[in-house]
């Protein structure tokens, strides 16, 4: 499948006192970004609820290469960068690009779906999942594990004291 790509426009209200786009604006393209890719493999805001689920960030990891201005279009596109064999974790890049082709930002992100009821981590569902693993990959695609969403060493503080009195307990 091509990879996927939406075009905006840098309005006014996205600016912040430098001028250029602010940090949570590219945070809310990309998101925006994300939805529609959703629905393009069948979870919209309707199969969400039906099956309730929803999506949960793990992380968003954003690396800015050169400004966006007001008024400027850019597009975002999407890769996938990774999945579980059981359909629970995924990772995506998405990249910034304005029309001359200037790469203006990269997002790495790692996500999962929870079912709303239970709060627990749960599948995609097969006919998305299906869709989803024959879209555009990145070239370091790699197929996900549980570890892989704690690759950048971040634990709960008291993530490790919890371990320490389990292991102390045996």
């Amino acid at each position: 499948m091509k990879k996927f790509e939406k075009t905006f426009y840098a309005s006014w209200t996205d600016l912040d006192p430098n001028w250029h786009v602010a940090n949570h604006a590219y945070i809310k393209y990309a998101a925006d970004t994300r939805v529609s890719f959703f629905s393009l493999i069948k979870l919209n805001k309707a199969v969400f609820e039906k099956l309730r689920i929803g999506p949960v960030l793990f992380y968003e990891h954003i690396h800015y290469y050169k400004e966006i201005l007001m008024e400027v279009e850019f597009r975002i596109d999407l890769e996938i960068n990774g999945y579980s064999e059981d359909g629970r974790f995924f990772s995506l890049f998405q990249n910034f690009y304005d029309n001359d082709g200037n790469h203006l930002a990269h997002l790495d992100l790692a996500f999962g779906l929870i079912n709303t009821d239970t709060r627990k981590l749960t599948s995609m569902p097969k006919v998305s999942f299906e869709i989803f693993k024959n879209c555009s990959k990145s070239d370091s695609f790699k197929i996900l594990t549980k570890e892989d969403m704690r690759k950048h060493g971040k634990f709960p503080k008291n993530y490790i004291n919890y371990f320490k009195i389990k292991f102390l307990l045996q």
